[in-house]
């Protein structure tokens, strides 16, 4: 399977080869104690017909994109803003968050809606932010939120540092360097990459990034990517950072000198052996201060990503993850359990058991996360890879359905869309609006009016639906 960056865009490598946008309004608060995952059996449900079409109608589809593309290049600048929202649960929403930006930009890459100028425009405006002085003594790099439309530090007290931000700004940045120097209409393109993005003497914006995770930034006390607990060994922030290594030692390799490329491989191997040291207690746990976390699925999707990750999709962890997850949700909301008993297939996911932000509800982000993760592994199945008898046992006990053999990446196709068609009847009322949460009482949406990052995850996994789909067409 090619690379992130050159699958992302779709051309074929060269033969030689605290409070928060998403948490409490009080910051970093005491975690709940952990779930008992297995405690509790999977409710979830397959449509009692199938359905050949997208959960989501393309009138549905436009009109999300346009409320996403609105929160993009605020007021004329490389701006996302997280949601054009005053009033949540946690407080005003109109802020640009590293994180948020640097997802949204891989987001809109993958689909290939991205266009030059909005790339260069997020370019030079992290430049800009990670440039200033910072007022709270911590490296501007890791800064996790910026004011609107004038870009300065947020001076509230605030969960900081966020060491994902680094690693996932290289991320969007790479797959934009790619781009203009794989492109022959990219008029400019390696000159500029050269100039602003990677100047082959450390001088680039993505070098910069990069800089801070292997000169001892990936070791840092952190926060969460809820912005609620500190570690120095998060799931989340460990396959942001290992990602954006090897695709910087991919992209050194492949259009630089490759004096990096060793160095940064190096580093990552480092990162994937504590990576891998989260897989224990029969699933991959986000940290000691919370185990079951959906951080972990969203984060397993970038690491599928990661040209050589340490969690493939058809991995036995994945599987049991998804299981142990599902038990977890299934207890935690009565709303799944409505859901199956009317006949809506599916699952929901929110952020972790005994959450309390705005009540502690299904996120629309997580629920769409497992989607994705779904339609990738069902993807992987069909491009050869082996479930495993432990994945295929664990995958029947997650869906609720037998793995007839030979049939497994079709089953997870249909989980996937399960998965979607219910997360779909929770946000059909809003005509293609996607908020933050779903009230876990009411079904309806909730907190922050139309956010990015639900668009972003929303539009990853029909991405990777269309790509299964285009391997179950080639079978």
């Amino acid at each position: 399977m090619l690379s992130f960056p050159l699958l992302a865009l779709g051309v074929s490598p060269p033969s030689d080869g605290c409070a928060t946008s998403l948490g409490h309004a009080d910051g970093c608060a005491t975690p709940p104690t952990p779930h008992a995952a297995a405690a509790a059996a999977s409710c979830f449900t397959f449509p009692r017909l199938a359905s050949p079409h997208p959960p989501f109608s393309s009138a549905e589809l436009l009109s999300m994109s346009q409320h996403m593309l609105r929160n993009v290049g605020v007021g004329g600048t490389g701006a996302v803003v997280a949601a054009d929202d005053h009033h949540t649960p946690g407080g005003s929403y109109y802020f640009h968050w590293a994180r948020d930006g640097a997802l949204t930009m891989i987001s809109l890459q993958l689909r290939g809606v991205a266009t030059d100028a909005q790339m260069r425009a997020y370019a030079a405006w992290e430049a800009s932010l990670t440039a200033r002085a910072d007022p709270h003594a911590i490296d501007a790099r890791t800064e996790p939120k910026f004011t609107l439309p004038h870009g300065e530090i947020y001076g509230g007290a605030w969960c900081r540092p966020q060491n994902d931000a680094p690693g996932l700004r290289a991320a969007a940045l790479l797959l934009h360097a790619e781009r203009l120097l794989l492109s022959p209409n990219a008029s400019g393109g390696a000159a500029y990459v050269s100039a602003a993005l990677w100047s082959g003497g450390g001088g680039g914006l993505v070098e910069r990034s990069l800089a801070y995770i292997t000169e001892g930034g990936w070791g840092e006390e952190t926060c969460d990517l809820w912005e609620e607990v500190r570690s120095a060994d998060f799931f989340w922030n460990r396959v942001t950072m290992k990602l954006a290594l090897e695709m910087g030692a991919d992209f050194d390799a492949r259009h630089a000198a490759g004096r990096r490329a060793a160095r940064l491989r190096a580093d990552a191997a480092r990162l994937g052996q504590t990576i891998a040291s989260h897989f224990a207690g029969g699933f991959i746990f986000e940290g000691t201060h919370r185990k079951v976390d959906a951080a972990v699925i969203v984060g397993l999707n970038l690491g599928f990503d990661d040209p050589r990750p340490v969690f493939p999709p058809a991995s036995d962890a994945v599987a049991a993850t998804v299981l142990a997850y599902t038990r977890a949700f299934c207890a935690e909301y009565e709303l799944n359990a409505a859901d199956a008993a009317a006949g809506v297939p599916g699952v929901l996911f929110g952020r972790y058991p005994n959450d309390t932000y705005a009540g502690g509800n299904p996120w629309v982000l997580t629920t769409a996360a497992l989607a994705q993760l779904l339609y990738r592994v069902s993807h992987a199945v069909r491009t050869g890879a082996t479930l495993s008898a432990a994945a295929r046992r664990d995958w029947a006990a997650a869906l609720n359905a037998p793995l007839r053999r030979g049939g497994e990446a079709e089953l997870l196709f249909g989980a996937a869309d399960a998965v979607l068609a219910r997360l779909h009847a929770h946000v059909a009322a809003e005509g293609g609006r996607l908020d933050e949460q779903i009230d876990r009482r009411t079904g309806r949406q909730m907190a922050a009016r139309s956010l990015t990052w639900s668009y972003s995850e929303l539009f990853n996994a029909l991405h990777w639906r269309d790509l299964a789909e285009r391997e179950a067409s080639r079978a």
